[in-house]
């Protein structure tokens, strides 16, 4: 599994968010100040647990990835 380097939550960080999350002792800004995340952070991460899915996805735009996208910029580089 791939990390990016300025991931500010790991695997673990995640599944401690829903742990802690699920035993309703923990609000969300109580969970935001302790990992030094923002709010918006703290949900986005609560609605990805929701489907059991922690692990950070890869952000690679798959449109870089396709052949279309390939041709056509080669075309523009030979243009020039």
């Amino acid at each position: 599994m791939n990390i990016h380097k300025r991931t500010r939550l790991t695997l673990l960080d995640r599944q401690e968010i829903w742990r802690l999350y699920q035993t309703r002792l923990w609000k969300v800004v109580q969970l935001a100040e302790h990992f030094h995340v923002s709010r918006p952070t703290i949900y986005d991460v609560l609605k990805r647990a929701r489907l059991q899915e922690f692990t950070p996805r890869n952000s690679t735009n798959q449109r870089f990835k396709t052949l279309q996208y390939g041709l056509k910029r080669l075309a523009k580089v030979e243009q020039t």
